[in-house]
């Protein structure tokens, strides 16, 4: 008796319906990373925005700051005049402070900036020799 040997060719409905779901595993998978990073890259831009308003307030202050050094808060929680479009809620507050009391010229000067809905905050200091 001849045993006749077919030849599949192709693949078969499981096999393909297998490979789908791999595939949709993948895609689901990746999908999520990539919706992961974009959100961390807004956050990094946001508080770099964030640290480049306190820095540039800092420099601003600390040359303009008391030559007695006197303990107190130049600006309480104000907003921020034109913040950044994807910065939303910010708000600044400075402080000057008395490290050493034996140091009489030295001051050192606190910039808080807070932004966003959960109030992140960024915070830069200063020394200054008068």
């Amino acid at each position: 008796m001849k045993m006749y040997h077919t030849h599949q060719s192709g693949f078969t409905t499981v096999e393909l319906l297998i490979a789908l779901f791999i595939a949709a595993i993948f895609l689901g998978a990746g999908h999520q990373l990539y919706n992961a990073i974009v959100q961390d890259s807004g956050e990094a831009r946001q508080r770099a925005q964030a640290n480049n308003i306190a820095y540039n307030m800092l420099r601003r202050y600390a040359d303009s700051a008391p030559s007695v050094c006197t303990p107190g808060t130049a600006v309480n929680n104000t907003l921020v005049p034109n913040p950044p479009d994807n910065l939303k809620n910010v708000r600044h507050t400075i402080t000057y402070d008395c490290p050493q009391s034996s140091l009489l010229g030295l001051t050192r000067v606190v910039v808080r900036v807070t932004y966003g809905s959960d109030a992140q905050e960024v915070v830069h200091a200063m020394y200054t020799a008068q």
